[in-house]
């Protein structure tokens, strides 16, 4: 880490990945069993009366949870489901797809269609990629609508962004189409592995290569803006008010959106896992010394980290202040945002074979996540009796402009006026 940052963190006592809050006195603890899922609940309540202050109760909100139904798929999944507001879609291992109700786990269809990528889903389409081969499904019927053969195989998880679908391949070429219709807008060249989803902020398009750069390109016409090149491969982008992003190299990164220069960068033990999550002030990650990580989002300044009990196969995802981590586990943790305490356990009858899905659309099911278990189950988790729930609300989805249909090229030249910088200063 940067030696002016260590100097800058204020001095604690004790073990700091073992530190506990002073007033927390009582635990409780619930288990509760559906379907072959148990699911272990473990909250404490501060003061010597056991009632939670109002900021802690925001920031467990999502306790207490129990499951809704478990749907019994009948084999194991063969990579992550994608969703929408209506469905989970679940590639299977011997090849079809199924498309599971999230408001009561029955199976509406199920199609053969291979994959070994989680399906991109969005406006009523399901896009799969199989080798070579990219498919879109109706999601109402699962009926193909379009298809199309790539010169080279499909190297990452396609990638849906408000109409937008980015295709890399394994040539180097990031192609984009109109989700729609699989019309092609443009493709680049980048010359490099292309592995990881790219993301979008904003009318650019960060791209990262795995053989440790991190392109920035215009969303509209794939117009390289910059190329900024790290130590480490780098994971995938979290686009916000900076580009924050890990790497192997064991830092996570804030880089200038307008230029690539670096914010400010700090040093875990370990690569840095998936994507980093965040609220309105705090930005969270994950890396291989199986450590959650809380900075200050503006000046990278550690505000708390916690020892996890395995390692972390994926970034950690947020919801109502409760921060849900996975590994190769049955195991599903959560902590508090704002402390890094505890919030709670989920446990499964068996390792989970994906990250969980937390999203403000479940609400529309009555729920509050989604597990996928390795045994081939898929399980609902619903609020449990007691007070209102919280309802997730940061960050919001980006205003994205909605693709062209037609070529850029047709478009007479347009001049956007430069956008001053305003990030904050570099910390050494």
């Amino acid at each position: 880490m940067p030696e002016s940052q260590a100097r800058r963190r204020p001095a604690r006592k004790g073990n700091a990945l073992s530190a506990r809050s002073p007033g927390r006195t009582a635990r409780y603890r619930a288990r509760l069993l559906a379907g072959g899922l148990a699911t272990a609940l473990a909250c404490a309540a501060p003061g010597a009366a056991g009632q939670r202050s109002p900021a802690d109760a925001a920031a467990v909100s999502i306790f207490p949870l129990e499951p809704a139904w478990t749907a019994d798929l009948g084999q194991p999944a063969a990579a992550g489901p994608g969703y929408d507001d209506v469905r989970a879609y679940v590639p299977l291992r011997d090849g079809t797809l199924a498309a599971v109700r999230l408001l009561d786990g029955e199976t509406d269809w199920t199609v053969r269609q291979p994959t070994g990528f989680p399906p991109a889903v969005a406006a009523e389409t399901v896009i799969v990629a199989d080798g070579a081969t990219l498919v879109a499904r109706r999601s109402t019927t699962g009926r193909a609508q379009w298809g199309l053969d790539f010169a080279a195989p499909i190297s990452a998880p396609p990638s849906l962004a408000g109409g937008w679908l980015f295709v890399a391949l394994a040539s180097g070429e990031l192609v984009t189409l109109r989700a729609a219709d699989g019309g092609e807008l443009w493709r680049r060249a980048l010359d490099g592995p292309l592995r990881i989803r790219p993301s979008v902020g904003g009318r650019r398009l960060f791209v990262p290569i795995d053989d440790g750069r991190l392109a920035a390109l215009d969303l509209a016409t794939g117009a390289p803006l910059w190329e900024r090149e790290l130590p480490g491969s780098p994971r995938q982008v979290l686009p916000l008010d900076g580009v924050f992003v890990g790497a192997t190299d064991n830092y996570l990164y804030r880089l200038s959106p307008a230029s690539g220069a670096t914010r400010w960068r700090w040093r875990a033990g370990g690569d840095v896992v998936g994507a980093p999550a965040a609220d309105e002030s705090r930005i969270f990650f994950t890396s291989l010394d199986n450590i959650l990580w809380a900075l200050d989002r503006a000046s990278g300044v550690q505000q708390w980290r916690r020892l996890l009990p395995g390692r972390p196969r994926a970034g950690p995802a947020i919801v109502d202040g409760a921060l849900f981590v996975s590994g190769v586990s049955e195991r599903l943790h959560a902590f508090e945002s704002g402390t890094g305490e505890p919030a709670g356990v989920l446990s499964a009858r068996d390792e989970l074979g994906a990250p969980p899905h937390l999203a403000a659309s479940l609400a529309a099911a009555g729920l509050r996540l989604v597990l996928l278990v390795a045994d081939g189950h898929l399980v609902g988790l619903r609020a449990a009796a007691g007070p209102p729930q919280l309802a997730l609300g940061f960050p919001p989805p980006p205003l994205l402009p909605a693709p062209a249909r037609f070529a850029p090229a047709d478009v007479l030249p347009f001049e956007r006026p430069a956008a001053r910088d305003t990030a904050s200063p570099v910390v050494p």
